[in-house]
Formats: C-alpha cells, sequence, structure tokens
C-alpha cells in the first residue's frame, strides 16, 4: 500500500490519525520546498519523527533541560564512542545512574511531540505514506536512532496534545497555525462508522476536562468502546477500549445514562457492569466519574465516559464535553440524511 497526496487536500492531522486508527506501519514522508520531515509508525504508533526544522542533538536536549550535567554527558559519549556497540546514549546513561528510565521517556515523548506540532503546521507540500517493516527492537534505518521510541507512542494523544498547545496559544497564529484544523476536525464530526475523525476531535476536548475518557457508541442494546485517552497505563490502549462491549439491559451508569437521555456524574455505583468496567480500566475506583451520551433520533449514537482516575480529584463543569457531544449528533444527523438522499436518488436511477 502506498498513499501519496498533498497537505492542501489532506491535512496531517488527518492522515496520522487514519494510520494510527487502521494501525497500520511503515514510513510517512513529508516534503515542502523549504523542508522536509518523517514519521514512523508501527501498528499505528509514532516510534520516531524528525524533521529539518526541529533539529537538536540529544545529548544537547539532556543538557539545556537541566536532566544531565555536561560532564555526565561528555563521560557518557566517551562510552559510546568507546564500546562502539550501537548502544544508545539514553541507554548508557541510565546504565550510569544519570538518568531514570521515566526521565528518558519523557524526553523522548516531548519531543516527538515537538516534532509532530511543527509538521502538523504545514499547509502545503507532499506526503507520501509506505507500507513497510519496522523492526520493533534494534535500529529501524533513521538518522537519529537516539530518538527511537521502541514501543511506540500513541498517536492520537500526541495530535490531542499539539493541538491543545495551539488553542493555548491563542489566535495570534497565521498560515502555519494548527487551530483551523482543530477546529474544522471538532465542529465537522461524523458517525464513527463514517469518519474516524469524530475520536480524535472528541478526545481533544474531552482531554481538557478529564484524565481519561472512553468514547462508546451504541449499537442495539449495548455499548462498544470506540476511542480513549489516557488508558496508555491500562496494558491497552487503543485495543483495550474497541474490545470493551457493556449491556445497555443491565443496571450501570450506562445504562442510566442512556434511559434518561441526560448526563450523568458521580461516585460509580458498585454494580456488575460498573465494576467490569473499572476492571478493563485497571482497576482503580475513581472518586467520580462524568457519562455524556448523545443518542440519535432513529436510534443509535454516543456515548463518552470520563474520570481523574488514579487521581483523586473531582472533576470540573462537563458542559464542554456536553457540546461535543452535541455536535457530533449534528454532524451524524447531517451524514444519515445525505446518505437517504443518496440512496434515494439510486433507487430513483438520478444521474448528475
Amino acid at each position: 500500500m502506498s498513499l501519496t497526496g498533498r497537505l492542501e487536500e489532506v491535512e496531517l492531522t488527518e492522515i496520522l490519525h487514519f494510520l494510527a486508527f487502521n494501525a497500520k506501519t511503515g514510513r510517512l514522508t513529508l516534503s515542502r520546498r523549504d523542508g522536509h520531515g518523517l514519521v514512523v509508525l508501527r501498528l499505528g504508533r509514532i516510534v520516531y519523527a524528525a524533521s529539518t526544522s526541529v533539529r537538536e542533538t540529544f545529548g544537547n536536549i539532556l543538557a539545556c533541560r537541566g536532566l544531565v550535567a555536561p560532564e555526565h554527558l561528555a563521560e557518557a559519549l566517551e562510552h559510546q564512542h568507546a564500546a562502539a556497540d550501537g548502544r544508545k546514549l539514553g541507554a548508557i546513561l541510565v546504565e550510569m545512574g544519570r538518568l531514570t528510565d521515566e526521565q528518558l521517556m519523557e524526553v523522548l515523548r516531548q519531543q516527538t511531540g515537538l516534532v509532530v506540532h511543527e509538521l502538523c503546521r504545514w499547509k502545503s507540500g507532499y506526503f507520501k505514506f509506505e507500507v513497510l517493516p519496522v523492526a520493533s527492537s534494534g535500529e529501524i534505518g533513521v538518522d537519529a536512532e537516539e530518538f527511537v521510541v521502541a514501543g511506540g507512542m500513541p498517536t492520537d494523544q500526541i495530535l490531542i496534545e499539539a493541538m491543545t498547545r495551539v488553542d493555548e496559544e491563542g489566535p495570534g497564529n497565521t498560515e502555519g497555525s494548527l487551530e483551523p484544523t482543530a477546529r474544522s476536525i471538532a465542529s465537522g464530526l461524523a458517525a464513527p462508522a463514517l469518519r474516524g475523525e469524530i475520536t480524535l476531535g472528541l478526545m481533544r476536548r474531552a482531554a481538557q476536562v478529564v484524565r481519561r475518557g472512553l468514547l462508546l457508541v451504541v449499537r442495539g442494546d449495548e455499548v462498544q468502546g470506540a476511542g480513549q485517552f489516557g488508558l496508555e497505563g491500562s496494558a491497552g490502549g487503543d485495543e483495550l477500549a474497541r474490545s470493551i462491549r457493556l449491556p445497555l439491559t443491565e443496571p450501570s451508569v450506562f445504562s442510566e445514562a442512556v434511559e434518561r437521555r441526560e448526563t450523568w456524574r458521580g461516585p460509580l455505583p458498585a454494580t456488575p457492569t460498573n465494576d467490569r468496567l473499572l476492571t478493563l480500566l485497571g482497576g482503580a475506583r475513581p472518586r467520580e466519574a462524568v457519562v455524556v451520551p448523545m443518542l440519535m433520533p432513529e436510534g443509535g449514537g454516543l456515548v463518552f465516559y470520563g474520570d481523574n482516575a488514579p487521581e483523586d480529584r473531582p472533576i470540573g463543569s462537563a458542559e464542554e464535553l456536553e457540546w461535543a457531544l452535541l455536535e457530533a449528533g449534528l454532524g451524524m444527523e447531517r451524514d444519515a440524511l445525505e446518505h437517504r438522499l443518496r440512496e434515494f436518488e439510486r433507487v430513483r436511477g438520478f444521474r448528475p
């Protein structure tokens, strides 16, 4: 599979979300007159990102952030050159006790986020995605192996953080801004079966209200997971979210919210369905949770679940979540109407 096109027609946020949703593995190259970019994915997760506009050595990043003293960095570099066994600088610093595994991962995550954020600001240029094998360990054949994250990072989470960062920067951005993309995704939501952007748009807005969230689709007498954020520590992330299926025929916060067609919030009651959800999410019982339903007149719809576990702090106003779900519902209705019109024209033999 090879996917090519122009960034004027398809924005990078949509491309990355598509690749993540479909768990693709390969290389996405970007080019324009004044720069080049590269994003490597494995099973939809970003393992490496680079741009000619964001170029800084790994050691310099550690020193500038005050994580490693210059003399310790020089010592580690000497070990790396002397050993000549291909070990990464970060791994050597961890072995020397100058850097923790947590600090190393945080630096890699932040740097990857900065690169992706910069690339998403490109409004013109070309992109090409090629399906290629990407090793799960060892080198993957990029210029700066120091910045490779072996396990990969959740793509949608990186995109959410990038768009949130632009929102915080305010309206003073010019052509390079991500704000139009974020707004168009959030306001142009559609049914999950029709547009995967719905997950990205909702998660971006929900991440400003709760620490972790789960988006579910109402199908018949059950709800099925469609997207998530903040569940990375629950040993599954997106795969876990998509595997969740909860009945609406049994007592739970979901059945109550769907039946009443209104937002539910408070401490989770002890019911088999509620307890099963918490077990799937890692077992921690939150101080408070919120469930926001958005149901279609003809059946089906969406339900969002959010909490702040494992942190013991209350949830703020759920108004932003309710507006996001309302916009999603309007988009779903619009798409459903367009589908019915196309079907009507097909049956009547209409030809433009």
